[in-house]
């Protein structure tokens, strides 16, 4: 065989020589290294526990009721029923979603609309919190292509307002994911948290600037009440990925309690995972990687994480949910 061209044999070196640095630069960050497992493990149920679905094609405007995975059991997201059952299986804290209404109330419904899950129409925010009661929430729902709709008629007066929930458990930890961004809206989930006595166990899942300013958290512990959000995480990662091999963390991982998804992202992640669970910890946040695999709960607590965000909780120990 003919002798590669002098260029191509410096191109072979050249690319040598950088998966070799690479190489040493990734081991520098002593990859593999677990810290201790935490006592506050944290195991949190995002909605508390619902109807799964799949997420091939997901987009902004795809209505997820209608594409939901064969039911398991009868809980709808969002609902006391489901949060009593997220607790019951071990739930240490649960992300609900809330709106203001348009009679000035905050109501616990996820969806920008009530035309997916319900018999009803128009913007959540455009009706009242006894308009959203008496809608069914389990309307829609349908894991057949509209064949079979098993919930139907069974979410009527689920709905519940976000002091309801509160009342309900008088010792439960929420994240609550304002969906709407409004400074008007905060301040009166501020008030409600208020009224009740509830900010010590309700967190904003906004910015930790939010929680220290509207639930006067103090300001070294308001970032790890909050979770960040997707787009936050997204970015701080890309930018972990370009610069964290230099062992400093980027300006947006600091103070962040990142979600980090299980398996192949994070393996790449420089120092994964003691040496960046620490890097993020310094910086005030915290670490928890999002499955729904039961399997996995152990193993990802040997790592030292600080908790699981989960979409099954009902998996994830022992407990068994309690019958409807």
């Amino acid at each position: 065989m003919p002798k590669p061209k002098r260029w191509l044999r410096r191109l072979y070196r050249l690319a040598a020589m950088l998966l070799l640095a690479y190489a040493l630069l990734y081991l520098a960050q002593l990859p593999f290294r677990a810290l201790p497992p935490v006592p506050d493990f944290d195991l949190l149920a995002h909605r508390g526990v619902h109807q799964t679905f799949h997420r091939q094609g997901l987009d902004n405007d795809t209505c997820t009721a209608e594409r939901i995975d064969t039911p398991r059991h009868a809980y709808l997201e969002n609902t006391l029923p489901s949060m009593r059952a997220a607790f019951a299986a071990g739930a240490t804290r649960i992300e609900i979603d809330v709106h203001a209404t348009a009679d000035g109330e905050l109501v616990v419904w996820h969806d920008w609309t009530v035309d997916c899950r319900t018999e009803g129409h128009g913007e959540t925010r455009s009706l009242t919190l006894a308009q959203l009661r008496s809608l069914d929430a389990g309307h829609g729902y349908t894991a057949d292509g509209g064949q079979s709709y098993p919930f139907r008629g069974q979410g009527i007066g689920l709905i519940p307002s976000l002091r309801e929930v509160l009342q309900a458990f008088p010792e439960g930890r929420f994240v609550v994911d304002q969906k709407d961004r409004s400074p008007a809206t905060t301040q009166l989930i501020a008030s409600v948290l208020d009224s009740l006595g509830a900010s010590g166990r309700v967190c904003l899942g906004a910015t930790a600037e939010l929680n220290a300013h509207y639930l006067d958290i103090p300001a070294a512990n308001a970032s790890r009440c909050t979770l960040a959000e997707p787009r936050q995480i997204k970015r701080c990662l890309i930018d972990y990925l370009v610069s964290g091999w230099t062992g400093a963390l980027p300006a947006s991982c600091a103070g962040q309690s990142l979600t980090v998804p299980d398996g192949g992202l994070s393996r790449l992640l420089w120092g994964w995972p003691g040496t960046f669970i620490e890097r993020v910890r310094a910086s005030g946040g915290k670490v928890y990687v999002w499955t729904d695999d039961p399997a996995r709960v152990a193993p990802l607590r040997v790592l030292g994480i600080d908790g699981i965000l989960t979409d099954r909780i009902e998996l994830m120990s022992e407990a068994k949910p309690p019958s409807l």
